[in-house]
């Protein structure tokens, strides 16, 4: 595990092209959630983004987008990319305990965060796209149950 850490943080590194630090307004909706009560995905990365970060981004809104069409539309799931290191997001570190690209399910209700959870298992499958978007379904189908508390 050591090996493969160090093996990703020298291949982030190694990528100094940075964004242009802007959440990708095509990918956040901003419609009213149902009934008060709202699944948020968020993909979160950092400054520096290697080929395996974007491909975690990638296949991340791939399995939401192709999974929860008609609940992005009515905004029962939400879908956003933020970069934790921006100002103004540095919270999402502390709130959510990030250490590098991460993709956290948020439980909202009535406005306010009733749970969260990372899958953080998105490392590990992120060399097999089909079982990654499986993994990333699954978790979120289990999330939005309401007996799953």
């Amino acid at each position: 595990m050591f090996v493969v850490l160090l093996i990703f943080s020298v291949s982030c590194a190694s990528d100094n092209k940075t964004e242009n630090n802007q959440i990708d307004s095509s990918k956040v909706t901003t419609a009213q959630p149902v009934e008060n009560s709202q699944i948020v995905v968020y993909y979160f990365h950092s400054n520096q983004r290697c080929m395996t970060c974007r491909k975690l981004e990638s296949f991340s809104e791939e399995a939401i987008i192709s999974a929860y069409e008609n609940k992005l539309k009515d905004s029962s799931v939400v879908w956003r990319v933020v970069n934790f290191e921006e100002e103004n997001n540095e919270h999402y570190a502390k709130d959510y305990k990030l250490y590098t690209q991460s993709l956290i399910l948020s439980k909202i209700q009535d406005g306010k965060e009733i749970k969260w959870k990372n899958l953080d298992k998105i490392w590990k499958l992120v060399g097999d796209k089909k079982e990654y978007i499986s993994y990333v379904q699954n978790e979120i189908n289990l999330f939005m149950n309401p007996e799953n508390k």
